[in-house]
């Protein structure tokens, strides 16, 4: 294993050489920097300045009383005398029955209703007793009444977080899928196989470098959106709860707990693309035919095809990497329930995506050694 570096370095060379690798990192650029700034486009510093007024405020009746009678057309028409409050309207809205009238409802009974509706998805998710009696201790942990904190750019992070997923997902399919294939198309396998490294070394430099820079690409696309975030909306409001833009959720999160989360979750995203990529080129022998998988997944995953009746299928549907990576996940209620414990999707997910990327870089290695002994 003394020239493994050597081996290493090669193939990070080879692969950042390709010209799809190049278009790839230039098109993530470029839709980091639009997800960046659209926002920008509706949200004046006029808007931002207004929502951070009441900022440390507590929802509850002293608030609700004061925001009640500046509101227009129930909370649809805003102006100078009264944006502060929309995005506290958003959450009573997310609560309260549809057309029904903001002003006729306290906070202890806008509070009732969240707890209500919680208890209403779990139900139409078809969860268990023991599912839905764990997450009735788990949400005593919410404490109310919230605190308004101004996390707009928090918000904006975590949603670009999304775009920058499916970036790396193309990066991953496009760049990665041609690390083996491209040795059997251009006949060059059998060389590689009787050159003292070529067997097992010269696979897990492949695996190792593939690995690395889609890891590398996920680290710095993530630093950049959140530095631009940071630049063009601020960081403020880490500590605001979850609730404040899902209200429906059911997490104890705040949103830098649940910044955090989704980083761990991207990366082992991030590690299951690259190792599906590369293993299933090697199975398949078909570069193009691994990328339209993996975006057929992807697509697949958007459209919420399955019904929540399927309980086994939608869990596993709200599991993938497109779904968990989404501020919306955090309506995901279905536990993984394991010898008599449960564990929410964020904490299982992550490992199953490392075992499965175990599991695919097996079988990849295994179809290597096969093809080199049974091949041409």
């Amino acid at each position: 294993m003394k020239n493994f570096g050597e081996l290493y370095r090669f193939e990070i060379r080879k692969i950042m050489k390709n010209r799809l690798t190049i278009a790839m990192l230039i098109v993530t650029v470029l839709f980091i920097l639009i997800e960046a700034f659209i926002p920008k486009l509706v949200l004046t510093k006029e808007m931002m300045d207004a929502q951070k007024v009441l900022d440390g405020r507590l929802i509850d009746d002293a608030l609700l009383q004061e925001m009640y009678p500046k509101l227009e057309g129930n909370g649809r028409l805003w102006n100078a005398q009264n944006n502060q409050f929309e995005e506290i309207v958003n959450m009573e809205m997310a609560l309260i029955p549809d057309g029904a009238e903001l002003s006729d409802y306290s906070a202890d009974e806008m509070y009732r209703l969240r707890e209500e509706r919680i208890l209403e998805i779990m139900q139409a998710d078809f969860m268990t007793d023991g599912e839905i009696e764990w997450w009735k201790n788990e949400g005593s942990k919410v404490n109310t009444p919230f605190t308004y904190r101004y996390c707009q750019g928090a918000i904006n992070l975590a949603q670009g977080m999304s775009l920058t997923l499916m970036c790396i997902m193309l990066i991953a399919a496009l760049c990665l899928s041609t690390v083996f294939t491209v040795e059997h198309r251009q006949k060059t396998d059998q060389l590689i196989i009787c050159c003292k490294h070529g067997r097992r070394e010269t696979f897990i430099a492949k695996i190792a470098a593939g690995l690395s820079i889609v890891v590398g690409c996920c680290l710095i696309s993530s630093a950049l959106l959140a530095l631009l975030v940071v630049v063009l909306y601020g960081l403020d409001g880490l500590d605001g709860v979850v609730q404040l833009e899902v209200a429906l959720s059911a997490y104890p999160f705040t949103m830098g707990q649940f910044l955090a989360v989704q980083m761990m979750v991207m990366i082992t995203a991030s590690i299951l693309f690259a190792a599906f990529a590369m293993a299933m080129s090697e199975v398949v022998k078909n570069s193009l035919a691994v990328m339209g998988i993996m975006v057929c997944i992807f697509i697949f995953s958007q459209l919420e095809l399955i019904p929540p009746n399927f309980r086994v299928l939608a869990q596993i549907n709200s599991m993938l990497p497109s779904n968990q990576i989404s501020i919306w996940s955090l309506l995901e209620l279905r536990l993984v329930g394991i010898g008599g414990h449960y564990f929410t999707t964020y904490v299982a997910s992550p490992i199953i995506y490392l075992v499965i990327s175990a599991l695919l870089i097996l079988l990849g290695k295994i179809a290597y050694d096969r093809f080199q002994v049974t091949g041409r």
